[in-house]
């Protein structure tokens, strides 16, 4: 019997560029929970880890997004309004565990 070669399917950032930061962790949760509940066969799971993989870079790249915009407030100026100094990617260190 001839078995079917893979297909891997090809999740770009593209693919994910329409999803909010809470939409798309709410689908990696989802994806998780499927793989978690082992009732899917290898090729589905194997779809769904990279779904995944895509899900989680989209994340990154939006959160990463969101630091450049963090704006730290310095002060207030003599009428009153804020002081602010804009955050650079370099001033954020993460640590992926």
């Amino acid at each position: 019997m001839d078995v079917p070669a893979f297909t891997a399917p090809s999740f770009t950032a593209s693919s994910f560029t329409a999803l909010s930061f809470e939409g798309a962790l709410e689908r990696l949760e989802e994806i998780v929970r499927q793989l978690d509940d082992g009732k899917t066969d290898l090729e589905t799971s194997l779809s769904r880890y990279e779904e995944g993989i895509g899900l989680l870079r989209h994340c990154h790249s939006l959160l990463g997004d969101a630091r450049r915009r963090i704006e730290m407030l310095r002060g207030v100026d003599p009428n009153g309004g804020p002081i602010v100094e804009t955050k650079n990617e370099s001033d954020f260190r993460t640590e992926i565990h």
